[in-house]
């Protein structure tokens, strides 16, 4: 009887082993793994296609039968998937919780010795970020978080919506930019649909509510295609999807190969690559946004004025449109020689999966053992250089499974051509990292890799275990909103090097604007850092040898953070 038992759990676990993961874990949404996909009336491919929706694009999922899929479209509809096609997701929804002692305190980590932040009675409604173990995360307030013992929490119903502030009349003087952070809405938006609302930027995070369609709603902010919006007396966060056109929907007038009104001949033309991608009404990030476009639309060209084009839209009118971001195409609707699909001129051979980004912004840093340039305070080398650091560390990322894009772009040569001075390295730099983050929907992590300046190599030359490294040095710029949760990460990786590798890493520096550029591109992620690889007198050899101690720091925190997520 017990052998005959037995043999059923294994027949039952190695049938669960041959089941899709799809069905072996509940799915909240599906993400589109290929560049076009079908969406069918029912399940079955012979039914009728009723759209198409493009690679990454994440659904909800309303009903699964066999390999198929029922998903909720953005225009409010549904239609049936197949699975070998997309990707299942399991993203958190929401979940509201309440004390039920009348003094509970909430502790800065999971723990009953870690710093108390707050004392809540019984009256007040949280939303529960996450659970870990017996100890469940509230959300406190728009930027601070706390944890509990769960066994004093309960499930309760969300707290009745608070009126969002209004804001106060001003008369504008002059056009400027939305500034957002000051406590004041910077525009509103009509929704056309409902709207799922997320409690951080990121699709993956706790969906706190919904929003119907015909609502019109304050906006605090935007970013790669996130609006920040005040949601039950806090902030949070809603996605502007892209918007599929229905079937039998009619081509802008503005296609490849229409003819140019009043020539007579087709004209040159920009084909949109990104979601969302903003139009401005000058040649540049601090002007005006008039509007955004989305992918697979083209328009023709009507002036270039340095890294940006005029457009001219649908209605005639014309606007500003970054070229790093776009792709030319000739008059017959090929795309010109030499541009990629990252954006003109950068990241060549990027897939689109990746999670990690690595680039060099000073590229041409080099050591004075080998560099062909040694002039004053300069140590460059256009081969020999610090790309080399980074190329490394890539390869052994992807190595080990994660998808990791290592840019090879020359951005001195770039500046070089441009006429432009060194000191716009990080604005060069730049249209590469926005460039890939739009094309990578799934990218967390950028890493900006340098060498240090004329240290001695007391300071930055370390011998462990008879292996010879270049120190690490974290450095964080504090003018962008991400600088906190980029400390965090860098404080993370800091400690894990101490404990591998002893006086490693050189620590963690905080630089304004006042110490240097204040920025350094941190402003892309809360997972960005720059990253020092020792100085001038190290070698190429040392820092080969920190590429490997940082990637098996960083690959170990890696896994523990999809341990704990899962």
């Amino acid at each position: 009887m017990l052998f005959r038992v037995n043999t059923i759990v294994v027949a039952v676990c190695f049938l669960l082993l041959l089941m899709p993961q799809s069905f072996a874990e509940a799915a909240t949404h599906i993400e589109v793994s290929v560049d076009q996909l079908n969406i069918r009336s029912a399940p079955g491919t012979t039914s009728q296609i009723v759209g198409t929706i493009a690679k990454s694009t994440r659904l909800p999922v309303i009903a699964q039968q066999k390999e198929w899929t029922q998903v909720k479209l953005t225009n409010g509809k549904t239609g049936w998937v197949l699975n070998k096609y997309v990707k299942m997701l399991d993203i958190p929804q929401i979940k509201y919780v309440k004390s039920n002692v009348d003094m509970l305190n909430v502790r800065a980590e999971p723990n009953a010795t870690a710093q108390i932040l707050q004392i809540i009675d019984k009256n007040g409604v949280f939303l529960q970020v996450k659970k870990q173990g017996d100890w469940v995360q509230l959300k406190l307030s728009d930027k601070v978080n706390g944890w509990v013992n769960a066994r004093y929490v309960t499930e309760t119903a969300a707290p009745a919506p608070k009126p969002a502030p209004t804001p106060t009349p001003t008369v504008p003087v002059a056009p400027k930019p939305p500034v957002a952070g000051n406590g004041q809405p910077v525009g509103t938006i009509l929704l056309p649909e409902g709207y799922e609302v997320y409690v951080e930027p990121n699709i993956l995070s706790t969906v706190i509510g919904q929003l119907n369609g015909g609502t019109t709603i304050n906006q605090y902010g935007y970013a790669n295609g996130w609006y920040k919006i005040s949601f039950n007396g806090s902030y949070a966060y809603i996605f502007k999807p892209v918007v599929q056109p229905e079937p039998g929907q009619e081509q802008p007038a503005d296609f490849p190969g229409t003819p140019n009104p009043g020539t007579g001949q087709a004209e040159a033309s920009i084909r949109i690559l990104n979601a969302d991608t903003n139009l401005r009404v000058g040649p540049g990030t601090n002007y005006q946004v008039v509007g955004t476009v989305q992918p697979g639309q083209v328009f023709p060209i009507v002036q270039t004025v340095g890294d940006w084009y005029v457009i001219r839209l649908a209605d005639q009118s014309t606007a500003y449109i970054a070229s790093w971001v776009v792709e030319r195409v000739q008059p017959a609707g090929q795309p010109t020689p030499g541009a990629t699909s990252s954006g003109v001129g950068y990241n060549n051979g990027m897939v689109g999966n990746e999670k990690v980004y690595i680039y060099h912004t000073h590229n041409r840093e080099s050591w004075r053992n080998v560099a062909s340039n040694t002039k004053g305070t300069s140590v460059d080398d256009p081969v020999t250089n610090i790309t080399l650091v980074g190329k490394r560390l890539g390869e052994l990322l992807q190595a080990s499974g994660i998808q990791t894009m290592v840019n090879q772009d020359d951005f001195a040569q770039k500046l070089a051509e441009q006429k432009k001075s060194f000191s716009m390295s990080y604005t060069e730099s730049y249209k590469a990292v926005s460039a890939a983050a739009s094309a990578s929907p799934n990218l967390q992590y950028f890493f900006d890799i340098h060498r240090d300046s004329d240290e001695p190599r007391s300071t930055v030359a370390l011998t462990i275990n008879g292996k010879t490294y270049s120190r690490i040095l974290f450095v964080i710029g504090t003018a962008n909103p991400s600088y906190l949760e980029n400390k965090k990460l860098a404080e993370n990786l800091h400690a894990r090097l101490e404990a591998l590798y002893p006086g490693l890493s050189r620590g963690i520096i905080l630089k304004g604007t006042n110490e240097g550029n204040g920025v350094y591109n941190q402003s892309i992620s809360e997972g960005a850092l720059l990253l020092e690889f020792g100085g001038t007198n190290n070698t190429l050899e040392e820092c080969y040898n920190t590429a490997e101690a940082f990637a098996n720091v960083f690959i170990n925190y890696m896994l523990e953070s999809q341990i704990a997520i899962k």
